[in-house]
C-alpha cells in the first residue's frame, strides 16, 4: 500500500470511465475507447451544462449509486441509456479549464482547483466530486473494504496527468474482476434458456487464450439481451488457442468481439478463472485491448498484506472485522473459523444458493445472544449480497441474494449463522424447482420413528412418479425434496404439497399432523407444506444453524438413513471431513432430474 503524504486515495467506483467535455452549452462524453457516449448518458450530459467553467475536459466515472450508497455495475448496465435519478458522474480530475491545459500540473493543484468549482453554487447534485484522503491509505483501505466498496485507486500527488497505465495510479482491489472475450458459450440443456454458461479469454499479443467460463451471475435480461448478439456473431471454429475438450462438448463457437466483465476470486494454477460471476457487457473497450492484468496479482497481494497488517483477514475481497469474536461459545468456534467452513464447502454449496432468493438468522454476537431474521438489506452490509424486487407480496422492499463465495464471506462478516432460500431461483421467480417436505417431530419422538417417516414419504412421492433426496436439517428433523422443473406456479405447487401432507396424515393419523398449531403435534411428527409457498422457506444446504454445537444442513444418501444415531449427524467442525472423504455427491443427480407434477399425480391425491 502506497504511503506518505505525496499519494492521495480514493474510492474505486464500479462503473464507466468517462471524459466529460463542455464548450459553452455543447456537451460530449467520451468512453475510454473514445466513443461519443453523450447520449447514453442523458441526465449526466444535462447536469454538466451547469458546470461552474465557460469550457473544461474532465475526467471521471458514472455509476450507479444504490441506496446503500455503493456504486453498482450491474445497475448501470440495466439503467444505460436512461436519465434515471440514481446515476452520477464522479469527477476525479481536472485536464483543462476555459482554454488552458491543466494537464501538465501536479494532481494536488489540479485537484484543488476542481474541488473549488464542484462547490460553485448551483451545480448539479449528478455531478459529485471524488473526494480523497492524503496519507492513510491502509486505513482507507480496510473502511473501504468493510464498507462493500470494490476497492481504492491510490495517486501521486505531485504528478502530471497521465491517461495510460502508469505506476503513479495504482487500483487496489477488495474484490476481484477484469474485463474478457467471450469466445464461445455452452448450450442449455433447460428448455427457455439460450446457453448455460460464457467461454472466457484475453488476448495474448494476436491469441486468444481460454480462461475458464462463466455460469452465474445472469438475469432474465441478460440471457435475452446476450442471444440476441450472439446469433451473428456464430462461426464454424473455435477463435481459442486451445480449449479442454471438456469444453469443447456442446460449445457454440464466436467472433471474439465481445467483451464482458466477470467477478472472480482467483486464478487457479491452471490459469483458470475460480467462482466467477458475470457482471456485464462492457461496451467501452475493444475486445482486442482485452488482456490478462499482470499487475493484479500483485495488486490483491497488497491488498492481503495491507489487511492482515491491520489484523484482519480476507476471503474473496472481504475483510472479516472482528474475526475472534465468538459464535458459538460451547465449542469456541469465532467468525474466522465460520469463513473457513465457508471457504471448504464453497465449492459443495454454491449450487444451492447463488441466485435464489434468501431469508438470512442473523447472530451478531453469536448464538447464544440476540439473533434476529432478516430479508431486507441494512446499512454496512457487503455489496456481495445483492437485492432484487419480487412482486407479489405486501412488502415493496427488496430482497437478498448472493451469486458467488464472496457471497457467502460477506454473509459471515456481518453474523449470518443460518441462510434459508425461498425454492426457487432468479431465472424463474414465481415458478419453484422443488418441493420440499419438512418433517419436524415433537420433542423426544424416538429417531427411529422420524427416520421410518422419512422413508415413508420418499415412497409415497415415489409412488406420485417422484424421485426425493434426503436431507439432514441440523435440527431435530429431516427434510425430504423433490426437484421439479421449474414451469408451475405456488397457485399449483402449495396445494399439491398440501394433499400429500394431509394423505400422509389421513393414512397414519397417529403418526402425522399437518397442522401447525403446537397442541396437535404431541406424539407426532409435523409434516410441514408451508415451505411451498411465495416467501416460505427452507434451510440451504451446508449452511450452519444457530444451535448448539453448530450443527449443519448436510445432503444424504438414502442408504445412510439407516445407520444415523442422531438426527443432526454433522458440525461446521466435522462436515469438511465428510466432504473430503466423499467418493460421490450424495445428492448425485439432483440438478439433471426432470420431472413435474402430472395429471396423473394430481388425481390420485383426488385434487382433479
Amino acid at each position: 500500500m502506497p504511503a506518505g503524504p505525496n499519494w492521495f486515495h480514493e474510492v474505486k467506483y464500479d462503473g464507466y470511465r468517462i471524459i466529460g467535455r463542455k464548450e459553452d452549452d455543447e456537451i460530449t462524453l467520451f468512453s475510454r475507447s473514445g466513443l461519443d457516449w453523450t447520449v447514453r448518458f442523458p441526465a449526466i450530459a444535462k447536469a454538466l451544462l451547469t458546470f461552474s467553467a465557460g469550457s473544461a475536459l474532465l475526467d471521471g466515472e458514472i455509476a450507479f449509486v444504490l441506496p446503500s450508497g455503493i456504486t453498482d455495475f450491474k445497475s448501470l448496465q440495466e439503467h444505460i441509456d436512461s436519465p434515471h435519478g440514481s446515476i452520477r458522474y464522479f469527477i476525479f480530475d481536472l485536464l483543462s479549464l476555459d482554454g488552458k491545459d491543466w494537464r501538465k500540473k501536479p494532481l494536488k493543484e489540479r485537484r484543488a482547483k476542481l474541488a473549488a468549482l464542484m462547490a460553485t453554487k448551483g451545480v448539479s447534485n449528478f455531478l459529485v466530486y471524488a473526494d480523497h484522503v492524503e496519507g492513510s491509505g491502509q486505513e482507507f483501505f480496510a473502511q473501504a473494504c468493510a464498507a462493500g466498496l470494490e476497492g481504492i485507486v491510490s495517486k501521486r500527488a505531485d504528478r502530471p496527468y497521465q491517461s495510460g497505465r502508469g505506476k503513479d495510479w495504482l487500483k487496489i482491489k477488495c474484490t476481484r474482476g477484469a474485463e474478457f472475450v467471450i469466445g464461445g458459450y455452452s448450450r442449455s440443456e433447460v428448455r427457455g434458456k439460450p446457453f448455460s454458461s460464457l467461454l472466457l479469454g484475453t488476448f495474448d499479443g494476436g491469441k486468444l487464450v481460454y480462461a475458464g467460463k462463466v455460469g452465474t451471475g445472469f438475469d432474465a435480461d441478460d440471457f435475452k439481451n446476450l442471444s440476441r448478439k450472439f446469433k451473428p456473431l456464430e462461426r464454424a471454429t473455435s477463435a481459442f488457442v486451445e480449449v479442454p475438450a471438456a469444453e469443447r462438448k456442446d460449445a457454440v463457437w464466436l467472433e471474439p468481439k465481445l467483451v464482458c466483465q466477470v467477478a472472480y476470486t482467483e486464478w487457479t494454477r491452471d490459469g483458470r478463472l475460480r467462482h466467477p460471476s458475470y457482471q456485464g457487457l462492457r461496451e467501452d473497450k475493444p475486445a482486442r485491448e482485452v488482456h490478462r492484468d499482470q499487475t493484479e496479482d500483485e495488486e490483491v497481494s497488497m491488498a492481503k498484506t495491507s489487511a492482515k497488517a491491520s489484523g484482519e483477514p480476507v476471503f474473496d475481497g472481504i475483510t472479516l472485522t472482528n474475526p475472534d469474536r465468538v459464535f458459538f461459545p460451547d465449542i469456541g468456534l469465532t467468525k474466522l473459523d465460520l469463513a473457513r467452513y465457508y471457504e471448504t464447502v464453497a465449492p459443495f454449496m454454491l449450487p444451492y444458493v447463488v441466485r435464489r432468493p434468501i431469508s438470512l438468522v442473523r447472530c451478531p454476537e453469536g448464538y447464544e445472544s440476540e439473533c434476529f431474521f432478516q430479508r431486507h438489506a441494512m446499512k454496512g452490509m457487503s455489496n456481495t449480497i445483492k437485492e432484487i424486487p419480487i412482486s407479489g407480496g405486501e412488502s415493496k422492499k427488496k430482497y437478498l441474494y448472493i451469486d458467488g463465495a464472496p457471497g457467502l464471506f460477506g454473509l459471515a462478516q456481518i453474523g449470518v449463522l443460518e441462510i434459508h432460500d425461498w425454492g426457487v431461483s432468479l431465472d424463474h421467480i414465481d415458478a419453484p424447482d422443488r418441493i420440499v417436505f419438512d418433517l419436524d417431530p415433537d420433542e423426544g419422538l424416538d429417531l427411529a420413528t422420524l427416520k421410518a417417516a422419512a422413508i415413508e414419504v420418499r415412497d409415497f412421492l415415489t409412488d406420485l412418479g417422484l424421485q426425493s433426496f434426503l436431507k439432514s436439517t441440523g435440527g431435530k428433523g429431516l427434510h425430504v425434496v423433490a426437484p421439479i422443473t421449474p414451469k408451475l406456479g405456488w397457485a399449483e405447487v402449495k396445494p399439491f404439497a398440501k394433499a400429500i401432507a394431509d394423505a400422509l396424515v389421513a393414512a397414519r393419523p397417529d403418526r402425522y399432523t399437518a397442522n401447525p398449531l403446537k397442541k396437535t403435534r404431541e406424539g407426532k411428527i409435523f409434516v410441514d407444506y408451508l415451505r411451498n409457498q411465495r416467501g416460505g422457506s427452507a434451510i440451504v444446504n451446508f449452511s450452519t444453524r444457530a444451535k448448539k454445537g453448530a450443527p449443519v444442513a448436510c445432503p444424504l444418501r438414502w442408504d445412510e438413513l439407516k445407520g444415523m444415531k442422531i438426527a443432526a449427524p454433522y458440525t461446521a467442525r466435522t462436515l469438511p471431513a465428510r466432504l473430503k472423504a466423499l467418493k460421490r455427491d450424495p445428492w448425485d443427480g439432483f440438478f439433471s432430474t426432470r420431472q413435474s407434477i402430472t395429471v396423473k399425480a394430481r388425481k390420485a391425491l383426488g385434487l382433479g
